[in-house]
C-alpha cells in the first residue's frame, strides 16, 4: 500500500469515528478484492476549502460502484429496505462511506478508467473552528 499526502491538508476538523469508518470501508474493498500483491494507493490531498481522500487500486473493477452510490443517494425511494437483501459486502462498504461522507457535508465519486481498476474519492469541506 502506498500512502501520499499533498496540498493543504491542515485545518480540517471532523468526527473521528465517522472518518475512521470512511477510511476502513474505502480500503476494505480493494484489500479484499484485489489479487495478492496488487498495488493500492491512499492519497490525502487538500486545498483551502476541502480535503480529498482517494483510494485507487490497479486490479479490481467494481462495475456496480456507481449503481450502489446512486441507490444510496436515492434511498428515499426504497423506504421498505427491500433491495438490501441483494447488497454485497462491497456495496455495503460503499453505502457506509456514502452515509458518513454525507454527515460531513461531503460527496463521494467513483471512476473506473481502465475497466480493471477503481478509484473512489471522498471530498469533505473544511470547517472554520472558532
Amino acid at each position: 500500500m502506498t500512502f501520499k499526502i499533498s496540498g493543504n491538508t491542515k485545518g480540517f476538523w471532523g468526527d473521528q469515528q465517522l472518518l475512521r469508518l470512511i477510511l476502513i470501508n474505502l480500503l476494505l474493498n480493494p484489500i479484499k478484492s484485489s489479487p495478492s500483491g496488487s498495488e493500492i494507493e491512499l492519497h490525502l490531498t487538500g486545498n483551502s476549502t476541502h480535503i480529498a481522500i482517494e483510494v485507487k487500486d490497479k486490479g479490481t473493477d467494481l462495475p456496480a460502484g456507481e449503481q450502489v452510490l446512486q441507490s444510496v443517494r436515492n434511498s428515499s425511494k426504497d423506504s421498505d429496505g427491500s433491495d438490501f437483501g441483494t447488497i454485497s459486502a462491497n456495496s455495503l462498504n460503499l453505502a457506509i462511506v456514502q452515509a458518513c461522507t454525507q454527515l460531513h457535508g461531503g460527496e463521494i465519486s467513483w471512476v473506473s478508467p481502465t475497466g480493471k481498476a477503481a478509484q473512489f474519492t471522498v471530498r469533505l469541506p473544511k470547517r472554520i473552528v472558532e
